[in-house]
């Protein structure tokens, strides 16, 4: 840890504030904990959750081990006991070797390659079972049979189980050294059905759960335990009662708990609950109330995988959502060059350090622009202009090697396509429909992808660009314009954009692999005239507009599963162009309201580090 002394040039502390020449973050003093700290403003103030990546099996009482983008799916229940385990990668779930014995409602720890099961039921079970990556050994039994149980632990040598059924063994904890479980110190209050951290044998927490009588709606806790290594202490309660959560932490100093089923009438829930160690707060609810769900990560980022929808249970879920949590770094805009020549309708090609950005419209005046500017990541510097004027039309590529096609002028819809070799723009074979409103992507300037905007009507037209010609290739499946695009000519993303009829916006997404788009899960915020940046598995849909009067902020992240709402742009714009990737990206130009062309351009930042602590 930096000192302040170290980090400022003087042990003389001024408390009145920030310093300049520190670099890295607003440096400010913590009055609180009597200390200096960094703190970058890009970190999210509350969690949410996000779709990820279904299932295989849909399957109840299902138990998770291991972090957010690595983790297992072990057993479970759907018409009956499951020895299922399932293996994600971040993007993907994949099949891997069952259970030995096949079971649900067990308990879990340990990571992907080197995880734990233990116990389950019905009957309940003693079964031990390690993972080694590949194949599940059984080893030592427990001491007791039970299920409805929950563990933890970072390993598959060292790990605890805790409660479970039936009486009296609910209050039962054994703990794990590698080889045999050892009955220690039981829970204040015996119980089945709660959710533990993913923390270690000697530090966890135990949240919710019921106690006997058994049934729904017998006896829901919201008591809660902390595990020291030796004892279990009743530290504050859940807000809301609940058994059958998602659990998962790094210890008993931060935990998270999602869904469950809470006292009647509540019944199956999807509230989010987070513990900084001290107290329990509501967050972001999941998308899908569910029960007997599974829980891996930390508090800050982890899994809620499958569960129950309806109870007493009976339709299992492969549903799996991802919890960005609050205080996450996510990214945020800052200031970039200006350029010199304000214009909306504009075409973006390249990186946040080195992008191209041509032609466009000047809205305060309704003329077209042909002024191409280059920006080296501090200044924009006009260059040679394009051989057409034209304004709405698109571009993509790199700064020494981009392509421009399509776009408006003189009362007409233009096909002329031009390429950009550092120097000059050459024109080279047109596209085969004439069109405006469109959006492209592509690497380079020997491939492209050019799809929808409109020629005599909005048109859901894809044509693919070989590096000579351009040919008409499938349709999109719902036709627009104005939308935001993102990746290359064989893999990319439509987001949003004008459709034809009223409201003429809208939130549907679909991806491209080569050949068709299919749809995928929509973004947020309805809007149209979005800028695009990204690839088709990483990319953002930035500003645009909600409404005929509403120009838009909203900046979305799509993780090639799922959009999640990130920090918004500074200053709301429609007909952004757009560059670069989801971790460092540009938009600028645009309009905003639709008679004012804007000249900004913002930096997008999508990965730094949260805070930085000094001490005197």
């Amino acid at each position: 840890m930096a000192t302040y002394k170290e980090t400022v040039g003087t042990a003389v502390i001024n408390y009145a504030g920030n310093y300049p020449g520190v670099v890295e973050g607003e440096l400010w003093y913590d009055s609180t904990n009597k200390d200096f700290k960094y703190q970058y403003p890009n970190v999210t103030t509350n969690g949410s959750w996000r779709t990820s990546g279904n299932l295989n099996t849909a399957r109840r009482h299902i138990r998770g081990a291991g972090i957010y983008t690595a983790s297992l799916a072990i057993g479970g229940y759907h018409t009956a006991p499951l020895g299922n385990v399932e293996s994600w990668n971040g993007s993907s779930w994949t099949e891997v070797n069952d259970l030995g014995t096949a079971r649900y409602g067990g308990g879990a720890a340990g990571t992907y390659t080197a995880a734990l099961y233990f116990g389950g039921g019905y009957p309940y079970k003693t079964n031990t079972e390690t993972w080694n990556g590949t194949n599940w050994t059984e080893v030592n039994d427990l001491n007791a049979a039970k299920g409805g149980t929950t563990g933890s632990g970072a390993t598959n040598t060292a790990a605890i189980v805790v409660g479970g059924g039936p009486s009296p063994v609910d209050a039962q904890t054994e703990l794990w050294n590698g080889t045999n479980w050892t009955e220690v110190n039981d829970l204040g209050t015996g119980r089945y059905g709660a959710a533990s951290s993913n923390g270690s044998s000697t530090s966890a927490l135990l949240f919710g759960g019921r106690t006997p009588p058994g049934g729904p709606t017998g006896a829901i806790k919201t008591l809660t335990e902390s595990w020291n290594g030796t004892n279990w202490t009743e530290v504050n309660d859940l807000n809301i009662a609940r058994y059958g959560m998602g659990g998962s932490g790094a210890d008993n100093t931060a935990a998270l708990g999602s869904g469950g089923y809470a006292t009647p009438p509540n019944g199956v829930s999807a509230l989010t609950e987070v513990w900084n160690g001290t107290n329990w707060t509501e967050q972001g609810d999941l998308s899908t109330a569910r029960e007997y769900v599974g829980g891996a990560g930390t508090s800050t980022n982890s899994l809620a995988i499958g569960g129950d929808t309806s109870a007493p249970g009976g339709t299992s879920s492969n549903a799996v959502e991802e919890w960005v949590g609050a205080g996450v770094p996510v990214g945020a805009w800052s200031t970039g060059g200006t350029m010199n020549t304000a214009r909306g309708m504009s075409a973006f090609a390249g990186t946040q350090t080195a992008t191209l950005a041509t032609q466009g419209l000047n809205n305060n005046t309704d003329t077209l622009i042909n002024v191409t500017e280059s920006y080296n990541g501090t200044n924009w510097t006009e260059v040679n202009d394009a051989n057409l004027t034209r304004g709405q039309l698109f571009g993509h590529g790199t700064l020494p090697s981009a392509l421009i096609y399509g776009g408006y002028a003189s009362g007409s819809n233009k096909t002329e396509t031009e390429t950009w070799n550092g120097t000059n723009w050459t024109e080279v074979n047109d596209l085969n429909t004439g069109r405006y409103a469109h959006w492209g992507v592509g690497a380079d300037s020997t491939t492209g992808l050019a799809v929808g905007g409109a020629d005599t009507a909005i048109t859901g037209k894809t044509e693919s660009y070989n590096g000579t010609n351009w040919t008409e290739v499938n349709d999109l499946n719902t036709i627009r314009a104005t939308a935001g695009g993102a990746g290359t000519y064989t893999s990319s993303i439509a987001m949003g954009g004008q459709t034809p009829g009223s409201p003429g916006r809208t939130s549907n997404s679909e991806l491209w692999n080569g050949t068709n788009w299919t749809e995928v899960n929509n973004m947020n915020t309805t809007r149209r005239s979005i800028g695009g940046l990204g690839t088709s598995t990483s990319a953002l849909a930035v500003g645009g507009d909600e409404s005929p009067s509403a120009r838009s902020a909203k900046n979305e992240e799509w993780n090639g599963v799922s959009f999640v709402e990130l920090a918004d742009l500074s200053a709301a714009r429609e007909y952004a162009g757009a560059s670069g990737t989801t971790t460092t990206g540009l938009a600028g130009a645009g309009r905003n309201p639709p008679t004012s062309s804007l000249s900004s351009t913002e930096e997008w930042n999508g990965s730094t580090t949260a805070i930085k602590v000094l001490t005197d």
